[in-house]
């Protein structure tokens, strides 16, 4: 069964949104996962990339932009189409949809900020996996 996380945010900060997915994803690469993030255009893959190099002072998260680089062995990737990468285990969502390839992933992790739009868009989410029987934890993220 996939597991499904909810992050909700109480703010609506661009950066406080791509900087709790370098969180998630850094957890994740250190439990030896694969992490796809998923968003919604190229544009928005670039910023994610940005914060991943200076997300930690220390170092940076080995990551690419899948498309860029296809043949990337790095364990985080980052992409904006409706293809993902294989052999990823966990997909770190910022888009407004469930990506069409979700089942690809065991763990799950939705991301949505305290926008009208974004918080519509997580209802309509949560909607969707829990109509289908998904078991659902929701974290809210008051930093």
């Amino acid at each position: 069964m996939i597991q499904i996380d909810f992050y909700i945010l109480q703010t609506n900060i661009r950066q406080r949104k791509e900087r709790l997915a370098c969180q998630i994803a850094d957890k994740a690469w250190h439990q030896n996962y694969q992490v796809y993030v998923h968003t919604e255009s190229q544009i928005a893959a670039k910023h994610v990339d940005m914060m991943m190099w200076v997300f930690k002072e220390e170092s940076f998260l080995p990551h690419d932009i899948y498309y860029e680089n296809t043949s990337s062995l790095a364990p985080i990737q980052i992409g904006y189409t409706e293809q993902a990468c294989n052999n990823m285990e966990v997909l770190i969502n910022m888009s407004k949809v469930v990506p069409t390839f979700f089942e690809k992933f065991q763990r799950i992790a939705e991301i949505v900020d305290n926008s009208d739009i974004e918080r519509e868009a997580g209802r309509n989410r949560y909607r969707f996996y829990k109509e289908n029987n998904y078991m659902l934890k929701v974290h809210e993220i008051n930093h």
